[in-house]
């Protein structure tokens, strides 16, 4: 071998063994770059950020080491931030404010029931500069230098359908507390006042609760208080009197004297701060109305102690879910099959919303299935909420009967059900439910009937939803004349066109036209509905 051919050899080989192995099987394909590569969602979610940052620079010098975008998610991040914000009372960028992540979610973009807003705050320091001058001798005594979040959170989901919203909020400060808080809006009301065109704001509560967990604040705070404050018996007497003249504040002059739910309140509250001294923990504070959701308009604000007396709000050291939701003894007793049946609902019910009992679906859904099997609507409903991921064709039997039985909750779930199903086992398992439930010949006294048999067939509020019925009364309706059943089955043949199942139901359509035909002429249906 010449040396130059030895030369070229080893080049060969050297390459070789430099690309990776799925690189010398197949070369990857050359995809040249064109302008459409600038419009990618990432993109241009990308460039929407980028355009903020020459405003929020006005303010702040802002700096991080990359965006990350994940469209699917509906997510943005900034990653490995560095804020130094313009402050009156700081010389130069000397206040920084750092963070591992920033991050903005919304709303997957698989689930658009309502609105979805998530920020954190992740691996964030304050620097001590950045306290405003009268804060930081009280900070300094507690021992702090720099504040160190570990995380900060605001989520809030607003649902359509319902009108209502969940929020939530939380804030871990290393060495110091947790604080946390939630809203559980049952309807958010935003009604217009036509006289005044004024909008009148007013929430209906269902719970709002915030705790705040000791992570070393009382230990650093118990060093700067008088000698024998903190003692038990002084808190019995300082925590009282202190409430007394702020709900005293609050309610007014001509209101001063306190409300009945106002003085157990202090009273919780001695005892809860007896008991934190002794043990710190954590302080829950929460409402605890009897009937929820409570109502809570602009007047309410004006008038602190109904306000006080509406939401009966309650202060302890353990949240309510825990003393009041399912008992150990009924979760051995579920676990066991030894449950009584009375007590299926509740349990089964906590089991699968995770709250008052810890989330289990298979133990859940075996506590409800008895009820489901008797007919029981709001176990049929929670199961098919809980069951619409891993068996869609059995929630959607589910749903079936609790949306006939006015739960309206399984209507919409209905409706995402029948996204995920072909025709084929949609109409199988309508077929199935409804059974020998159709239209009886009461269904024949007037077109009246027929059409309210069609809607009530394709609506699943009132009857069980099968296309098939639906359709059929609604050709009869038409067939006598009634314009409203002939509306409904084109509706039919609208949502299996939008549902690219037009090819599929022009057969179902084909039988179900041929017995129309056939019993109009054989029942002598005209002449049923002129008697």
């Amino acid at each position: 071998m010449s040396v130059l051919r030895k030369c070229l050899h080893s080049t060969a080989l050297t390459c070789a063994l430099a690309l990776p192995l799925h690189a010398q099987d197949t070369p990857a394909p050359e995809i040249p770059v064109t302008l459409w590569d600038a419009f990618s969602v990432e993109n241009l979610l990308g460039m929407i950020v980028q355009s903020f940052m020459p405003t929020l620079r006005v303010l702040a010098d802002v700096r991080y080491a990359q965006i990350d975008v994940d469209p699917v998610r509906n997510r943005i991040a900034l990653v490995g931030v560095d804020i130094r914000p313009y402050l009156p009372y700081v010389d130069g960028d000397t206040c920084a404010i750092t963070a591992d992540a920033i991050v903005l979610s919304g709303q997957p973009i698989d689930r658009q029931q309502g609105y979805a807003l998530a920020l954190s705050l992740e691996g964030a320091s304050v620097d001590f500069d950045c306290l405003p001058n009268e804060a930081r001798p009280v900070v300094g005594m507690l021992g702090v230098e720099n504040i160190r979040l570990d995380r900060a959170t605001v989520n809030v989901n607003y649902d359509f359908a319902s009108g209502g919203a969940m929020i939530h909020f939380g804030a871990d400060l290393d060495n110091l507390a947790s604080l946390s808080g939630s809203a559980d809006l049952d309807y958010i009301s935003y009604r217009m006042d036509f006289e005044t065109e004024e909008v009148m704001p007013a929430a209906h509560v269902n719970h709002v609760q915030l705790t705040l967990e000791d992570r070393g604040l009382y230990a650093a705070g118990a060093r700067m208080a008088p000698p024998g404050m903190l003692d038990p018996a002084a808190l019995e007497q300082i925590i009282p009197g202190a409430l007394r003249d702020m709900f005293g504040e609050m309610n007014g002059i001509e209101a001063r004297e306190l409300s009945t739910e106002q003085q157990a309140f202090i009273t919780q509250a001695a005892q809860v701060a007896q008991a934190f001294v002794v043990n710190p923990t954590q302080i829950v504070l929460e409402t605890g109305a009897a009937q929820t959701p409570v109502r809570l308009g602009e007047g309410d604000l004006e008038d602190p102690k109904a306000m006080f007396s509406k939401l009966a709000p309650r202060i302890g050291t353990t949240p309510a879910a825990i003393t009041a939701g399912i008992t150990s003894t009924d979760l051995k007793q579920a676990i066991d099959g030894l449950l009584p049946t009375s007590r299926n609902l509740e349990v089964g019910r906590a089991l699968l919303s995770g709250i008052g009992a810890p989330r289990n679906t298979t133990l859940g859904l075996r506590l409800l299935d008895p009820l489901a099997k008797e007919g029981n609507p709001v176990a049929t409903s929670l199961m098919a909420e809980a069951m619409q991921e891993m068996n869609p064709p059995v929630a959607y039997r589910l749903a079936l009967h609790a949306a006939s039985k006015g739960q309206p909750q399984s209507l919409s779930l209905l409706n995402d059900l029948e996204d995920g199903l072909t025709l084929a086992q949609m109409l199988e398992v309508q077929d199935d439910m409804l059974g020998g439930g159709g239209p009886v010949a009461s269904d024949f006294a007037s077109i009246g009937d027929i059409r309210r048999a069609a809607r009530g067939h394709l609506l699943g509020t009132t009857r069980i939803r099968s296309y098939r019925a639906a359709y059929y009364w609604a050709s009869v309706g038409a067939a006598a004349g009634d314009v409203a059943s002939g509306a409904i089955r084109d509706e039919i043949d609208t949502i299996m066109r939008l549902r690219g199942a037009s090819t599929a139901w022009s057969e179902v359509q084909t039988s179900l036209e041929n017995g129309v035909l056939r019993d109009w002429v054989g029942r002598d249906l005209p002449g049923a509905l002129q008697e």
